[in-house]
């Protein structure tokens, strides 16, 4: 979808929101804010705005009782009005259910789906925390999505069938990987000691390996799933003709960027339709160094230009700003049309160049 919006207005930018942040970075200490209650891309907004990082998330149940809607935060450290150096983590407890599990011994270990809706596996990823040599594996290795009730397994021993787990409905998927050690990441047999379940960036659990000749262990976390309520569905792009945000205009939503590249269809080029990476560290600085310019937070943006001052962005829209890139201006790929290549279907989808004297605006299925 898009629309083209009349009037020029690159000065609104002067506004920055993000201004506050790079005061409170030269001062000694600041305030921690309240964040009880709100969800976890809002904490994180509201923490690098003033300069603090958001921390470990810890999950604990929640019921009626807790006084709180689930999926909010119920308790932070550092206490709210603490004085504390910029920069440092605030952790946070998160009222959230458990609602998946794994299920694994020292040969095997299997995903339990109990969201009651279909786990997307885009994002999710299991990592060696502590041990011997790096292990990692990335859930998409199972095929995109797990049906309510399902299971994945994964064994890092030889296997002609899955087996039975309690808990499980079905096995939708599951994998042999014998000779592959750098995916035995729940395994002491593999040297490890401890790994994590990272999903869209964010870590929502670590859990302990599984030593030789274990009986079968089970460690559980909460997960987004379905329509992800965290998530936002699409990419939102405002420019005029040398200025380009990617703005999270949502209230209370991630907009994960790492998976999303744009097709740059600039005639200019001598490589043509390049893959920009949105997140590439060697084009992107960072301008907030307590956010993560893969995944927006509300009201957060990235911001490329035709090599434009930090200090003097004009941004498009008001924002706060967490990272810039500047681009040679023969080669800014919002003056002719750009496509981004979809991280749920991959399908491209395309954006109306830049129209001299007006703002444009483009949102495409993420």
């Amino acid at each position: 979808m898009r629309r083209q919006l009349n009037g020029f207005i690159g000065l609104i930018g002067l506004l920055l929101l993000f201004s506050a942040p790079t005061a409170l970075m030269q001062d000694a200490t600041v305030a921690v804010p309240s964040i009880v209650g709100m969800n976890v891309p809002q904490t994180a907004a509201v923490l690098n705005r003033v300069g603090l990082a958001l921390g470990a998330q810890n999950n604990i149940g929640w019921t009626a009782e807790s006084g709180l809607p689930q999926n909010t935060v119920g308790s932070q450290a550092p206490i709210p009005g603490q004085p504390v150096a910029p920069g440092t983590p605030v952790d946070v407890t998160v009222l959230r259910s458990p609602n998946v599990a794994l299920m694994y011994d020292d040969n095997d270990i299997t995903l339990i789906n109990n969201t009651g809706a279909p786990l997307d596996l885009n994002g999710l990823t299991f990592n060696m925390v502590e041990g011997a040599a790096p292990a990692s594996f990335a859930a998409t290795r199972w095929m995109g999505a797990l049906q309510a009730g399902g299971c994945a397994q994964l064994w890092s021993v030889l296997r002609s069938s899955p087996k039975d787990v309690e808990g499980c409905a079905r096995i939708n998927r599951w994998l042999t990987n014998v000779n592959n050690t750098s995916e035995h990441f729940w395994t002491g047999l593999n040297g490890v000691v401890s790994f994590n379940i990272v999903y869209n960036g964010l870590q929502y659990a670590t859990c302990p390996a599984a030593p030789a000749g274990a009986l079968p262990m089970r460690c559980e976390t909460y997960l987004p799933s379905g329509s992800p309520a965290e998530v936002t569905p699409y990419l939102y792009f405002a420019y005029t003709p040398d200025r380009l945000i990617i703005l999270n205009q949502s209230t209370d939503r991630w907009m994960p960027l790492d998976a999303t590249p744009v097709i740059n269809l600039n005639p200019n080029l001598a490589v043509p339709e390049a893959q920009i990476n949105l997140t590439d560290p060697n084009l992107v600085t960072r301008i907030n160094p307590v956010a993560d310019v893969s995944l927006l937070a509300p009201n957060q943006c990235l911001l490329f230009t035709n090599n434009v001052s930090p200090e003097q962005p004009n941004l498009p829209q008001a924002c706060d700003l967490v990272g810039q890139a500047n681009i040679d201006p023969g080669q800014i790929f919002w003056s002719a049309s750009f496509d981004i290549v979809s991280a749920a279907d991959g399908q491209r989808r395309t954006c109306a160049p830049a129209t001299p004297g007006r703002l444009t605006i483009c949102i495409l299925s993420r």
